[in-house]
């Protein structure tokens, strides 16, 4: 299996010319090719000699997925890309159309271990971290179909970024870099369930214009622990400290994602815990109604409970939005579509 070359950043991709005995400006021909152009393999860079191309390919793939399927929602227009890596498995992206913003939702691992109840991207553990190649494949995959480049991310796909941090960092760099896919980093947003180290590291990077989404769900801690197991080793009580800790290292505000699920995250103690985090961490809150899942016993509440919940927060001062799952038409909800590809793949053998 080769890796992909969008694993390298530009100081690596120069190192490896000059070891092939290229001259150093090929390196800025193959990042024009791999970015700019979305190039999916060594020839179509007719602009490099036959000789380096050879040499390339010997080593390195220009695209390490192959998209299975691609599925248009009816309802809002957002597509769900299905790809295949080099080693069998399936990851998902989601391109959502909001006005002129074109947001691609990336997976940065194959299946997840955090084991959230509610998202069908942990049913059936963690099967390995996806390479920073593999992550902006898929932003080159989807531009090369679209012919246009998304104009925003959010790493909230399958998988927790911050369990992959030194890929999925790596990644941000290289699509937010000048050569790379030029994306501003004010049009970034990197999500988590809460993975305290991870949460102190990015306070540390030169990225203070990202956005962080916290997946809160729930502000009982028991409650929080039942819907996400890895709440055990990071209590809520921890994360809160930590971002606390980061916010002045952050221009951007944080945002946290609440799902609301009937009799379990909609009470009258929830919107009083929601209320005193969002103050205490300046954030703001997406409300997400559950979107059902296969085997998962939960229910949505009432679109009336939805909005009564919405407008008790926004009484108290805070911004809360309701987010509905984008191509609900088409399994795009993280993790669906691929759990249904893998069960076709189970029968056949």
């Amino acid at each position: 299996m080769k890796p992909s070359i969008r694993d390298l950043g530009i100081d690596e991709l120069k190192k490896l010319i000059i070891l092939l005995g290229a001259q150093l400006y090929r390196a800025e021909q193959i990042a024009v090719w791999l970015y700019k152009k979305a190039a999916y393999s060594f020839d179509e860079m007719t602009d490099l000699p036959k000789g380096l191309i050879g040499k390339l390919s010997d080593e390195y793939v220009t695209n390490s997925l192959t998209l299975v399927s691609k599925t248009v929602s009816e309802q809002d227009h957002s597509i769900k890309y299905l790809f295949k890596t080099q080693d069998g498995h399936f990851i998902e992206s989601v391109l959502i159309f909001q006005g002129r913003r074109r947001t691609l939702c990336l997976s940065t691992q194959v299946g997840c271990k955090m084991g959230c109840r509610f998202c069908a991207s942990g049913k059936g553990g963690l099967l390995r971290h996806l390479a920073c190649g593999e992550i902006l494949d898929q932003i080159a995959s989807v531009k090369k179909d679209r012919s246009l480049s998304p104009t925003n991310l959010v790493y909230m796909g399958m998988g927790e970024p911050l369990d992959n941090y030194d890929a999925v960092l790596k990644s941000i760099r290289i699509a937010n870099a000048p050569w790379g896919f030029k994306i501003g980093q004010r049009r970034i947003t990197l999500s988590t369930v809460g993975v305290v180290p991870g949460i102190k590291r990015l306070a540390k990077e030169n990225l203070n214009q990202i956005k962080l989404s916290f997946s809160l769900h729930s502000p009982d801690n028991e409650i929080r622990t039942k819907l996400i197991p890895a709440n055990r080793k990071y209590s809520l009580s921890e994360i809160v400290q930590a971002l606390k800790d980061v916010r002045s290292n952050f221009k951007r505000e944080i945002t946290m994602e609440y799902i609301l699920i009937e009799n379990m995250t909609d009470r009258d103690a929830d919107v009083k815990g929601l209320i005193e985090i969002s103050r205490s961490l300046k954030a703001k809150v997406n409300l997400i109604p559950y979107n059902c899942i296969e085997g998962v016993d939960f229910k949505r509440p009432s679109l009336e409970k939805i909005r009564s919940f919405q407008g008790k927060l926004k009484q108290a001062g805070v911004q809360a939005t309701v987010r509905y799952s984008a191509g609900q038409d088409i399994h795009a909800a993280c993790g669906q579509l691929r759990l249904l590809e893998e069960r076709k793949v189970r029968g056949r053998l």
